[in-house]
């Protein structure tokens, strides 16, 4: 029995079964026209109404000042804001946030990484029926693992299996709109995973009262609250494993259904890597030997080791904090590059991704500011706790996250607007902080699959256009969104 016929039987073999009793009965080509005209129209329509998400959150910051001024004054709203942006706390999670983004690219850059993502393109496209689904799955895992080397691995993944499937001359059978579409997968599953943002900060010691300010409820607050609770508990898991088997699913019967589109043989060519220079001096010799990074890399490691020793029992995953995360990637990485020359040619690759993160967080922390610093946040807290209950609560922080993902696409700078009115909320309903703080990060990694804003790695490496996967990431998002929903009503309560 070969490879890939285990790989049929084995891994997807339910799927299979399942999406051979649901497939419909009507061709897919038979809604092709219809659904191309209305993603036409969203394409166009997003690209003339939605504006930069810089320009964004400089509009958010002027609505938000403008409702601080409720209970406030002009000159109170602007310290609010200006103590907010430049929160010695919140610049920490700026940068830290920049760090894991960028770390995770340049692991995805890594020799070793890319060999193994060279072999899984193989194992991707011994069977093209279940390429997209493959992908997905492969992506998926990297996300949940670091949404960078996911969001960057994906899209090597996916220009990998173009670049085979066009040299061995099938590209007609597969279509690389799907395949980028699962490339993308990644960003459903990030913030319910090691590197979410929300989570993450929430496990730093001090890190929840330092985000709600003076409020006369903060004494209520827990010191930190470990991934044990958020990421690892028993129902974040489910639902993350349902999540990610609704999108394979997806992309099992997309896959099958869904033909090749006629300009996918003419996708860009890969760009061919320079070589690197030979060394001519000693200070050449010592950037480009293994040796150094090798070292440096060996004592990260040794660094996250001591740490995950002091404080709590390991077995509480208190010591998984933003900074260790970071430790362990670092380290990581140098000692996956095979020279220091060659991590900081990754890291020049890498670096410019993070750019929107350096400029806009410190505006959404001005607006975190005015939420807290004003009556502002007692106000919104107040009528998003009118307007439910705890048994909805849930659901109302599930929903109000995605919608508020679609015009600030960053779960670190989602999290400092939003975080206060979830622990608030929280508070007051007597909903497990765990639980709304979850609610917020799957609403908020559901409408990636809408907002094509962390795509535009992927459409840069692989050539593709936003339109070619939009249509397949919106099918995905109202899925997956069923099945999150599902989750919040079932198990978001406790």
């Amino acid at each position: 029995m070969n490879v890939r016929v285990v790989c049929e039987r084995g891994m997807f073999q339910c799927t299979g079964i399942l999406m051979e009793r649901l497939r419909p009965a009507v061709a897919w080509t038979t809604f092709s026209p219809m659904l191309e005209s209305l993603l036409n129209r969203y394409t166009r329509g997003f690209q003339r109404y939605m504006p930069t998400p810089l320009s964004i959150a400089v509009l958010l910051t002027l609505v938000a000042g403008a409702l601080a001024m409720r209970g406030a004054t002009p000159l109170e709203v602007m310290g609010a804001w200006v103590n907010g942006m430049w929160s010695a706390g919140l610049i920490r999670f700026g940068f830290q946030a920049m760090f894991m983004l960028v770390l995770g690219h340049v692991l995805a850059l890594a020799p070793p990484v890319r060999r193994g993502l060279d072999k899984a393109v193989v194992w991707v496209v011994s069977n093209p029926r279940w390429a997209a689904a493959k992908t997905a799955l492969l992506a998926m895992a990297l996300g949940w693992l670091n949404w960078g080397l996911g969001l960057v691995g994906g899209a090597i993944l996916v220009r990998g299996v173009m670049d085979m499937m066009r040299q061995q001359g099938r590209q007609g059978e597969v279509n690389f709109g799907v395949i980028g579409a699962a490339g993308y997968a990644s960003m459903l599953v990030w913030h319910g995973g090691l590197s979410g943002s929300a989570p993450l900060k929430v496990a730093e010691a001090g890190h929840l009262q330092e985000l709600v300010g003076g409020a006369d409820w903060a004494t209520a607050l827990p010191e930190a609250i470990g991934l044990r609770e958020t990421v690892f508990s028993t129902w974040s898991l489910v639902l993350t494993a349902a999540v990610a088997l609704a999108a394979v699913a997806v992309f099992a019967w997309l896959g099958r259904t869904v033909q090749a589109a006629p300009d996918d043989a003419a996708r860009a060519e890969p760009a061919q890597a320079v070589p690197e220079p030979a060394p001519t001096t000693p200070a050449d010799q010592l950037d480009q030997r293994r040796g150094l990074s090798l070292l440096a890399g060996a004592l990260c490691f040794a660094g996250a080791i001591w740490w995950a020793q002091q404080g709590p029992p390991v077995s509480q995953l208190h010591f998984i904090t933003p900074d260790w995360i970071n430790l362990l990637l670092l380290g990581l990485a140098l000692m996956a590059h095979p020279s220091m020359r060659a991590f900081l040619n990754a890291l020049d690759e890498a670096i410019s991704g993070a750019s929107g993160i350096l400029v806009q967080f410190p505006i959404y922390f001005g607006i975190m500011g005015m939420v807290t610093g004003t009556e502002l946040g007692t106000w919104l807290a107040d009528g998003l706790v009118g307007a439910t209950s705890r048994a909805w609560l849930p659901v109302a922080l599930f929903t109000s996250s995605g919608v508020l993902n679609v015009f600030v696409p960053s779960g670190g700078g989602q999290w400092a607007v939003q975080g206060p009115l979830v622990l608030e909320s929280c508070q007051a309903l007597g909903l497990d902080l765990p639980r709304g703080i979850m609610a917020m990060a799957y609403g908020d990694q559901l409408t990636n699959m809408l907002q094509p804003f962390w795509a535009l790695p992927l459409l840069g490496i692989t050539g593709l256009k936003a339109r070619d996967i939009l249509p397949y990431t919106l099918l995905l998002m109202v899925i997956a969104g069923a099945v999150m929903l599902a989750g919040m009503l079932i198990w978001g309560a406790g």
